[in-house]
């Protein structure tokens, strides 16, 4: 596998995940004073496991699901760059994800953010660089060989 279908499975990966979030928390910004209402006038319609669960969810502002959709969406549009392999795309998938893990220390406190989506993040920038560098987006020649492209 060569360097440039390495970056698209990667890449397709980062789109789906930021696609499908972006839409969520857009969707729970926007709903979520419905489903703060729909929970009040319904109480026993779930099940007492999700009662904890549903009153932390609301606790949240809604400023920050907001702030999240729109950070996906940047996310996003930088995995698209990437694949048209723009540098911007680097830095704007970077910049979105850096801010995606340091907002629930900002909203949350400080024991909102999970070490696993800390490496995570990091594991995926550093591979769409080295990926990216080693395909001449940064300015150094491509190392991949017209004939391993195939």
């Amino acid at each position: 596998m060569n360097n440039k279908t390495a970056l698209h499975i990667l890449l397709v990966l980062s789109m789906i995940w930021a696609g499908l979030s972006c839409m969520s928390y857009l969707m729970m910004g926007l709903m979520l004073p419905t489903f703060q209402d729909y929970y009040a006038s319904h109480p026993g319609m779930m099940p007492e496991e999700f009662h904890t669960m549903m009153e932390r969810m609301f606790e949240v502002p809604k400023s920050y699901y907001l702030v999240c959709s729109l950070l996906f969406a940047l996310e996003l549009a930088g995995a698209i760059l990437m694949w048209n392999l723009r540098r911007s795309g680097f830095h704007s998938y970077t910049i979105a994800r850096l801010l995606l893990l340091l907002l629930p220390l900002l909203f949350l406190g400080r024991g909102a953010m999970a070490f696993g989506d800390v490496m995570l993040a990091l594991l995926f920038i550093l591979v769409y660089y080295l990926l990216l560098r080693q395909l001449g987006v940064f300015g150094q020649k491509p190392t991949d060989s017209p004939e391993s492209e195939e």
